[in-house]
């Protein structure tokens, strides 16, 4: 009986972590399948009631660069027409695009139907790493949570429909938080050559993502500097190798320092001049608004950008007033997903869902004084939505957040949940200790 029981328990002990071990992955399959299934259903009912063309009618001039690059005339003409070069969008989403157009065609239904199938794609990967990261800072049942929530959401299911490099700029920034983790724990001269010339990819697919990058290779630099003081220069070099041919080729076709894009300054001026509401108004935009597509023709894309720059800052300069208040406004609507005109309020339900229990997960990280992590979440927090406040503020923007916040959402459920079923214990064992002291009192009354 002995050798029995003693081989029930090494039975026991030893079966234990095997399956402990795949339990986690068995709620990452299903999670990750759930997101698979419920993104097809979307993509399926887009593709059976929609128009062929309804994915191309916005975005339109991510489809022509990517169509004058099938042509060999580079990123040009944005707007249509023959107007030359542009440094309207980066180069790095127009040249996918243009590999679909390639092989289906441009602006057919199949081509679509393959944009939309590789945003899904990367919006099933953005689940996986979300539940990555959420794992690796909070533990399994904070990143179960947000993984499902994410999976699920409706805002999030349609995502892949968005012509544009929402899914991918989404995906690009949670997996730099996932590499600033992982490189943290074994730091090393090739772990920031990959860092750097994965943010320099990433750059070059939306330039917009460079602060919250940089935020994330500083932070990485500080948690390593003890080890490796010098090798984050090494890491910049390489973002800064991979990066600068875009500025270059600005510089040389345009004949202007355009670091990032052209459209700085236009769409500061469409955020801000008279009538403006802090909405975006495609009205504006030289593609549908004939006066302004012939004002970019007349003066060419640099002259045209430059001129809408000096107007935006003649009249926040006259305007201050109306300047802050606008911000303020548009600052608003970037947190509570009302940054569209006449927005669903189910985008406004997910916003401001994910962002009131992810100011609670930043809350706790800074009353635990967990700041490593809470410095990683929150700087590009801070730092990514800044120009979207002085421009307008449009949901799909926030978006490329969400996964930080829904990390953020998930492990304050989580600890919530872990501390009420804690104090449950604490009661318990309080009250069952009372019971004890009740009984021995009892005890010795009887005695007497």
């Amino acid at each position: 009986m002995p050798g029995r029981a003693h081989y029930l328990s090494h039975e026991h002990t030893t079966s234990f972590p095997r399956n402990a071990a795949s339990a986690p992955r068995a709620r990452i399959f299903t999670i990750l399948t759930v997101a698979l299934v419920a993104r097809l259903l979307i993509l399926w009912f887009a593709i059976a009631h929609f128009p062929h063309s309804w994915l191309f009618t916005r975005g339109i001039e991510l489809g022509t660069l990517a169509q004058s690059l099938l042509a060999g005339q580079g990123l040009s003409s944005p707007f249509g027409g023959s107007t030359g070069p542009t440094a309207l969008l980066a180069p790095g989403y127009p040249a996918i695009i243009a590999c679909f157009f390639r092989v289906f065609g441009s602006f057919t239904f199949a081509a679509a139907i393959a944009v939309m199938a590789v945003q899904l794609l990367f919006s099933v990967m953005t689940v996986w790493m979300i539940m990555h990261v959420g794992q690796r800072s909070f533990g399994a049942r904070a990143a179960n949570m947000a993984g499902a929530f994410w999976a699920l959401s409706l805002p999030i299911l349609w995502m892949p429909t968005i012509f544009w490099e929402t899914s991918l700029s989404t995906l690009l920034l949670v997996s730099m938080i996932a590499l600033a983790l992982r490189y943290e724990r074994s730091p090393g001269s090739l772990s920031w050559v990959l860092m750097g010339a994965y943010c320099g990819l990433a750059v070059l697919v939306n330039p917009a993502l460079l602060l919250a990058l940089l935020s994330i290779l500083g932070w990485a630099a500080w948690q390593t500097r003890r080890t490796f003081r010098y090798s984050p220069f090494l890491g910049l070099l390489i973002l800064f190798l991979v990066y600068v041919p875009w500025p270059i080729r600005n510089a040389r076709v345009l004949h202007a320092f355009i670091p990032l894009r052209s459209t700085v300054g236009f769409e500061l001026w469409v955020g801000n001049r008279a009538g403006a509401t802090g909405f975006l108004e495609e009205s504006q935009f030289p593609i549908f608004n004939q006066v302004e597509f012939a004002s970019y023709v007349a003066n060419g894309e640099v002259g045209y950008m430059r001129d809408k720059s000096t107007l935006a800052k003649t009249y926040i300069r006259g305007h201050r007033f109306e300047f802050l208040q606008l911000s303020a406004v548009r600052f608003l609507r970037f947190w509570m997903g009302t940054g569209n005109k006449n927005s669903s309020l189910v985008f406004a339900a997910h916003a401001v869902l994910t962002t009131s229990f992810g100011l609670i997960g930043l809350w706790r990280l800074l009353r635990e004084r967990r700041f490593r992590l809470a410095a990683l979440f929150l700087l590009p927090l801070i730092l990514f939505p800044l120009p979207y406040y002085i421009t307008h503020a449009e949901f799909r923007y926030r978006l490329v957040l969400d996964p930080l916040l829904v990390i953020l959402a998930g492990y304050a459920v989580s600890a919530s949940l872990l501390h009420g079923s804690q104090r449950e214990i604490d009661q318990h064992e309080s009250q069952a200790g009372n019971d004890g002291r009740k009984d021995q009192l009892s005890h010795m009354i009887l005695r007497q």
